[in-house]
């Protein structure tokens, strides 16, 4: 069987769209979290407008990742990095690193069968583990998010984040402490995601929704 590529549509106009919205959302989040900061301050703007404006884009980012949630249950997506797909996903993530340390290039499992009209594998498995380390973070920088902004309603976050941070002055601090070591996680995912997405030329079909795919299962 001889190597083949063919340009396949990878990722509709309303994925693009919501990925690079997630983008944007978390770097304007960053700074204005930098504004109100006890830890890490960075006074761009003034206490009082970083504050408001840091609220509003995280109702909108929950809204936004919320709402890129959906629209991967219903577009089918989700079938690519479903649960059963973890383990295969560690085991390739170990050969990705042993074939790094030994200076090796890893080959992409991504296939297309051009009979048939439709990916045999879409994703690079170690995309698996990365997607539930993005909702991860992402449910508990929304939960403490909640939690600092209505305590009334979701002051059980606080005393869990309390009950893990007992050594804080009060369950607010703690939380807010937990919300700032979430948001370092996820500025250093967003790197190794970029680096990945480039090292496997993944990032021009985010741009033009895309990509020249390896033809799997065709004869020569």
């Amino acid at each position: 069987m001889k190597s083949d590529t063919i340009a396949v549509k990878r990722h509709s106009l309303l994925y693009r769209i919501l990925h690079w919205l997630i983008v944007l959302e978390v770097l304007l989040l960053l700074l204005s979290g930098l504004g109100v900061s006890e830890y890490i301050p960075l006074a761009l703007l003034s206490r009082g407008v970083a504050r408001s404006l840091h609220i509003l884009l995280g109702l909108t980012w929950t809204g936004t990742i919320t709402f890129f949630v959906y629209y991967l249950m219903m577009s089918g997506e989700y079938r690519w990095f479903g649960v059963s797909k973890i383990a295969p996903a560690i085991d390739f993530f170990v050969h990705e690193v042993r074939s790094f340390i030994s200076g090796k290039k890893v080959k992409s499992p991504v296939g297309y069968n051009r009979d048939k009209k439709k990916y045999t594998e879409k994703v690079v498995p170690t995309e698996v583990l990365a997607w539930w380390g993005w909702f991860t973070l992402w449910t508990i920088m929304v939960l403490t998010g909640l939690a600092l902004i209505f305590p009334d309603g979701f002051g059980f976050i606080n005393r869990l984040c309390y009950a893990i941070l007992p050594a804080f002055s009060t369950a607010a601090a703690a939380t807010r402490f937990i919300h700032l070591v979430i948001s370092v996680g996820i500025v250093i995912y967003m790197m190794i995601h970029a680096y990945a997405s480039w090292t496997f030329g993944m990032v021009g079909s985010m741009i033009s929704g895309s990509n020249d795919e390896p033809v799997a299962d065709v004869e020569k």
